[in-house]
């Protein structure tokens, strides 16, 4: 294949969160690089900079519409917007799909595409998010609980002595200082939620769905979980990839 014809082939996909925004360039088959930037930086000289001057497409989910604003403002190549009433490679059964994070509809694309269903996508980010996929394919709704980062921030910020910590695995449960203490209690602490609305999931489904992790603190929370099944850190850039597939080709599902 020609370097003409394997540029035509690639697009950007861009997943813009509220702390950190992931980008890489794509193809049909795979993601190359993947690259971090923090959102908060994201300006109009920043988007030129890094996406017009390939031209290539860019395919985006964003949770912050500043930021949406400005792709689109600042972008000579098509942009390609992920949200409830653009979503392909499942169906939305719920009632104000204008509402569903298009992260989140990135994740279930790509778990169902990839993984089939029933699943149930993990995601550890700014919050974190579980997102139900049917075994048919429809997005049928989700739990949001505050993430771990947003959690230990409110501690550091609403108390004197509290420290703010980077999450990273306890060396046990019992904590020998303020910051294991804190470890102890988030890792820990969110373990169990991870496992409780699992299993009211499952009772709620009546089957037992494939469940995966993604996000930041993804690999360190599940650790040990025989209830998570899969870790898999580029599932919504994968999602990204897999919609702008189903656009392209023009599939209905």
């Amino acid at each position: 294949m020609s370097t003409l014809k394997k540029n035509k082939d690639r697009f950007w996909v861009v997943d813009i969160s509220n702390s950190f925004t992931k980008f890489a360039l794509s193809n049909s088959d795979r993601l190359f690089k993947i690259h971090r930037y923090p959102t908060p930086r994201i300006n109009s000289h920043w988007i030129q900079k890094k996406f017009r001057s390939t031209h290539f497409p860019v395919v985006l989910s964003s949770v912050v519409p500043q930021k949406t604003t400005l792709f689109k403002m600042n972008l000579q190549s098509p942009l390609h917007l992920l949200n409830g009433k653009t979503a392909q490679g499942i169906q939305i059964d719920y009632p104000k799909p204008n509402q569903i994070g298009a992260d989140r509809i990135a994740n279930a694309i790509a778990a169902f595409q990839i993984y089939g269903g029933p699943a149930v996508v993990i995601d550890f980010g700014t919050a974190v998010t579980f997102d139900v996929i049917s075994k048919k394919g429809f997005y049928s709704g989700g739990i949001i609980a505050p993430g771990l980062n947003v959690m230990t921030h409110y501690l550091h910020e609403k108390t004197a002595l509290l420290p703010l910590i980077k999450i990273t695995k306890p060396k046990a449960i019992i904590g020998k200082s303020t910051r294991e203490a804190m470890l102890s209690g988030a890792v820990y602490g969110y373990q169990g939620l991870v496992k409780e609305i699992l299993l009211r999931l499952k009772n709620e489904l009546k089957e037992s769905p494939k469940v995966i992790a993604t996000g930041g603190q993804a690999s360190i929370v599940t650790e040990g979980l025989s209830q998570v099944h899969q870790r898999d850190p580029d599932l919504t850039l994968q999602g990204l990839r897999l919609f702008y597939q189903f656009k392209k080709n023009n599939f209905p599902f």
